[in-house]
């Protein structure tokens, strides 16, 4: 996972939603700092938060996941002959 993209994802979605990270941090239980350290990639959401923040943020749960986990959204191998 890529944390550096996943924390500006984070970030452009709580701007577009017009919220400081206090906001957004007792809106989803969570103490700023913890809103800061996602931002900043110094940490990652588990996927259970992660969800909350989407929900919080107005966006699909596979806007944070797009272009952020290596290879989503391709197979991870191609398909074998039926046997």
């Amino acid at each position: 996972m890529n944390a550096k993209k996943l924390g500006k994802k984070i970030k452009l979605a709580r701007v577009e939603m017009d919220m400081t990270q206090e906001k957004l941090a007792k809106s989803v239980g969570m103490m700023q700092h913890t809103i800061s350290h996602y931002e900043r990639a110094m940490t990652s959401p588990s996927l259970e938060i992660l969800e909350k923040l989407a929900l919080t943020l107005n966006k699909p749960f596979y806007y944070f996941l797009e272009g952020v986990i290596d290879n989503w959204g391709t197979p991870a191998h191609e398909p074998g002959p039926i046997c």
